[in-house]
């Protein structure tokens, strides 16, 4: 079984992820804000205020037995006031994800419900808090079925007005139903 270990995005990482946001598998889903006409520049720029702490995203590089292989962030739903109106009201307080495998070699291995396990571990903690949400795209459907085994459930569906693919499905995770 491979080790995940998730060390905070800095700047030294920018290249990588740049070479991640370009990968047709990435593009697609994350090139996904009409306004962007410096993808994936606009991006790294987001990221990079996250990092300075002017942004209360938290992000990391997910490494696979110490091979950098993507993004994660995560973050506390209340700090973004638009996103709750999109999904509505939640039954708790709860901290949502957001990632990517870049590497190409690795997609359809299983490698995103093992990392997600280990990544949702170490996040309940952080944000001391027991639910969890993600909002990927309806159409990407190897995400939603890569989360629901891990115990991720339909919630809702929603909609991101300001996307291209504005068509969402919101599904939720108790702490103590991750398998």
């Amino acid at each position: 079984m491979p080790r995940f270990t998730f060390t905070p995005l800095r700047e030294d990482d920018l290249d990588l992820a740049r070479r991640w946001l370009l990968e047709p598998h990435v593009r697609r889903w994350w090139n996904d804000d009409p306004r962007e006409r410096d993808y994936p520049q606009g991006t790294l720029d987001e990221w990079m205020a996250a990092v300075r702490g002017e942004d209360p995203t938290d992000m990391f590089i997910i490494q696979m037995d110490s091979r950098p292989i993507g993004v994660i962030q995560s973050y506390r739903v209340a700090s973004y006031p638009d996103y709750v109106q999109e999904v509505g009201e939640l039954r708790e307080p709860a901290f949502s994800l957001d990632l990517f495998i870049g590497e190409p070699d690795l997609i359809g291995k299983a490698v995103g419900p093992a990392l997600l396990r280990d990544f949702l571990r170490m996040a309940f903690d952080k944000y001391e808090l027991d639910y969890a949400i993600i909002g990927p795209a309806r159409s990407n459907v190897a995400a939603i079925r890569s989360y629901e085994k891990i115990g991720f459930r339909y919630l809702k569906e929603y909609r991101e007005e300001d996307t291209t693919d504005p068509d969402h499905v919101l599904l939720d995770l108790r702490r103590s139903d991750l398998v």
